[in-house]
C-alpha cells in the first residue's frame, strides 16, 4: 500500500510496530464479518458513525482516510487536548475488508478522581484506549482521561492509518491521563477539537480507478522486419488501475498485444515489433492496458526497417588533383541493396562529416570525391538498404591515401578562361602595390582546393577551399614590389566532374615599381574599360569577384 503526497493529502504512516496487531485484528474481525458488510464504491463516502466496517467495491483503487483521534477529558485545572489527525490516501484492491475503529472521549476528572479514560482498539502491545486520569503527587489536582485513538485496521494488511487521542487535562501535572495510540500512529493536532467535542471520527471516500499513464522514455530502434522497443514502465499514482499488460500501435493502425520482459540493468521493459521494410519512416506507439481500459500512448516517428544488405567488393582507390575517385564491384548477393555510398574522412578527423560523401544508385560503381587538398584521407564504400541507409561496408585495401595533392601554380596565364566576364569589369585603376583585394569565384567543385596565382611572373596568393556550394571568397594582398601596369589574377581548381577550371581577371596596378612598359602581361582582356568606382570585378557564371579597400595609412 502507498500513501499519498501532502499534495493530495497530509501524509499519514503507521510504525513498523504496529504488524504486531494484525492476529487480534482478524479475531475482531471475523466476528463483525458474520453482519452484512456495507461495500464502498467509487465516490462514496462512509463513516464510523455509520458503519464499523466496509469491503471495497470493484473499481476502488484508493481510498481516502480522514481519522481524528478523540479529545482528553478536561482536569481539575485544564481543558483536555484535541486528539491527533491523520489524512492519508492509500491504496486499495477490490475485495480488501476494513474494519473502523473510533475513539472515544476521555471523562472529565471530579472534585475527587481522575476522568476515566475514552475507549479505543486493544493490542497487545498498544492500547488505543486512553489512560484513565489520576491525582497529581501533590495532591488536589486531578487530570482527565485521555482520548482514544482512532485506527482503521485491513483485514488483508493489518493496521492502515491511525491517529492518537488527546491527553486529558492537567496531564502534565499528574503524568496520568495519557491519550491512546501514541505508540502507534504519526499524526499532527488539529486546529481545533473535533466537532463538538464528541468521539474520534474515521470516514473513508472510495476513489476511482484511473487507467495508467503513458510509457516513459520510450525507444524503438529498426531493423530487419522489426523494431526493438524499450520503455520505462508508466508512473503509477494513487488511484492508478493495476497494468495488465502492453499493446503497440504502427503508423496508426490496429492496437495489438506487445510482448514485453524486464531488463533488470536497466529497469526497462522490452519487446520486439514487426514493421515492414522499406524506404518510409514509420511511427510506433505503445500503451499500458488495465481492468478499466488501456492507458494514455507515448509514440516514436522516424522508426525505419530495412534488410542487411553485403558490402561491395574490389574497392580501389585513384588519388587526383584535390580529389579521390572510388570504384568497386557489386557484392554476389544484391539482395536490399538500393545504391552505394562512398566516402573520404579526413585522417584524424573526430566525425564523418569531416571529409567527403557521394551517393549513387544500385547499379552504379564509382564515385568522384572532391576534397581538400594537403591531407590523406580514409576512404571506404557502404551498400545501402531499403531505407537507405548504409548498410555493410569495404575500405581501402591500401589503408590512407598519399596527401592529395592541390591544383599546381599556372606556368604561364591559362588561354581559355572559364568565366565571361558580365557586368563591372575591367581593371581596377585605384588599386596599388601591397593593397589588399577580396577575391570570390564560383563553378568550383564543393569542398574542393582552389590555388591563386599572379601574373606576369607567377607569383603564389595562396589557397581557398571552396563551400558546399563550390564558391569562394578570400582576401588576398598583393605584394608591395609589384610593378606598375597590368597584372592578371587566376584561379585554378577543378570543376565538379574533376576536369581543370581556371577563372582569370585583370587589374592595373600603380604606385608600385616604374618600369619603362606600360603594360607587364596582356592576358588577351580589353584593359580599357574602367570599373565602376574601382571596386570590384566580376567573371559571371561562376567568375571570380575582385573588390579593393584602400591600404591603411598606419
Amino acid at each position: 500500500m502507498r500513501f499519498t503526497s501532502p499534495s493530495r493529502r497530509a501524509l499519514g504512516l503507521l510504525a513498523a510496530s504496529t504488524i504486531g496487531m494484525s492476529t487480534a485484528v482478524l479475531g475482531v474481525t471475523g466476528v463483525a464479518s458474520a453482519a452484512p458488510v456495507p461495500t464502498l464504491i467509487p465516490g462514496q463516502t462512509l463513516t464510523s458513525a455509520e458503519v464499523s466496517g466496509f469491503t471495497v467495491a470493484a473499481g476502488v483503487c484508493a481510498i481516502d482516510w480522514s481519522v481524528y483521534g478523540a479529545p482528553g477529558g478536561r482536569g481539575s485545572a485544564t481543558a483536555g487536548a484535541p486528539g491527533g489527525v491523520v489524512t492519508a490516501t492509500v491504496d486499495t484492491a477490490a475485495g480488501e475488508t476494513f474494519q473502523l475503529y473510533a475513539g472515544g472521549t476521555g471523562g472529565d476528572a471530579t472534585p475527587t478522581a481522575g476522568g476515566t479514560g475514552g475507549s479505543g482498539h486493544p493490542d497487545g502491545d498498544v492500547d488505543f484506549s486512553g489512560e484513565v486520569g489520576g491525582e497529581s503527587v501533590d495532591g488536589g489536582v486531578y487530570s482527565g482521561g485521555g482520548g482514544g485513538g482512532s485506527l482503521a485496521v485491513s483485514a488483508e494488511a493489518g493496521p492502515v492509518v491511525g491517529a492518537f487521542g488527546g491527553d486529558g487535562g492537567d496531564f502534565a501535572d499528574t503524568g496520568l491521563g495519557q491519550g491512546g495510540g501514541y505508540n502507534f500512529a504519526l499524526g499532527q493536532n488539529p486546529v481545533e477539537r473535533v466537532s463538538d467535542g464528541g468521539a474520534g471520527s474515521i470516514s473513508a471516500t472510495g476513489i476511482a480507478c484511473a487507467a495508467p499513464s503513458a510509457p516513459e522514455s520510450l525507444q524503438a530502434v529498426g531493423g530487419d522486419g522489426s523494431a526493438a522497443v524499450s520503455f520505462f514502465a508508466p508512473a503509477t499514482d494513487f488511484g492508478d488501475a493495476t497494468i495488465t499488460g502492453y499493446e503497440v500501435q504502427v503508423d496508426g493502425g490496429a492496437w495489438t498485444p506487445l510482448s514485453t520482459v524486464p531488463n533488470p540493468g536497466t529497469d526497462r521493459e522490452e519487446g520486439t515489433v514487426a514493421l515492414a521494410n522499406g524506404p518510409s519512416a514509420h511511427t510506433v506507439a505503445v500503451r499500458a492496458t488495465s481492468a478499466v481500459g488501456p492507458g494514455e500512448s507515448a509514440s516514436v516517428s522516424d522508426v525505419y526497417a530495412a534488410s542487411t544488405t553485403d558490402a561491395p567488393t574490389d574497392v580501389v582507390v585513384t588519388p587526383g588533383v584535390s580529389s579521390i575517385r572510388v570504384t568497386w564491384k557489386a557484392p554476389a548477393d544484391t539482395t536490399g541493396i538500393s545504391g552505394y555510398e562512398a566516402y573520404a574522412v579526413t585522417e584524424g578527423a573526430q566525425s564523418s562529416g569531416e571529409g567527403a560523401m557521394c551517393t549513387v544508385d544500385a547499379q552504379t560503381f564509382t564515385c568522384f570525391l572532391a576534397v581538400p587538398a594537403g591531407v590523406r584521407y580514409f576512404v571506404g564504400v557502404s551498400s545501402l538498404n531499403e531505407a537507405g541507409f548504409g548498410s555493410e561496408g569495404s575500405v581501402n585495401p591500401a589503408g590512407l591515401t598519399p596527401v592529395i595533392a592541390a591544383p599546381a601554380i599556372p606556368s604561364a596565364v591559362p588561354t581559355e578562361d572559364d568565366g565571361d566576364i558580365a557586368g563591372p569589369a575591367g581593371p581596377i585603376t585605384s588599386v596599388t602595390a601591397g593593397q589588399k583585394l577580396t577575391l570570390q569565384g564560383a563553378g568550383f567543385a564543393p569542398n574542393s582546393t582552389v590555388q591563386l596565382t599572379l601574373f606576369s611572373a607567377p607569383v603564389s596568393l595562396g589557397t581557398v577551399v571552396t563551400d558546399e556550394n563550390g564558391s569562394f571568397s578570400v582576401e588576398v594582398t598583393l605584394p608591395a614590389n609589384l610593378t606598375n601596369g597590368t597584372h592578371t589574377l587566376v584561379a585554378t581548381g577543378i570543376n565538379p566532374d574533376g576536369t581543370t577550371r581556371n577563372l582569370v581577371i585583370t587589374v592595373t596596378v600603380s604606385g608600385g615599381v616604374v618600369t619603362d612598359a606600360a603594360t607587364l602581361a596582356n592576358t588577351g582582356f580589353d584593359t580599357a574599360v574602367p570599373l565602376t568606382g574601382g571596386a570590384l570585378a566580376l567573371l559571371a557564371g561562376a567568375g571570380m569577384l575582385v573588390g579593393a579597400r584602400r591600404r591603411s595609412s598606419n
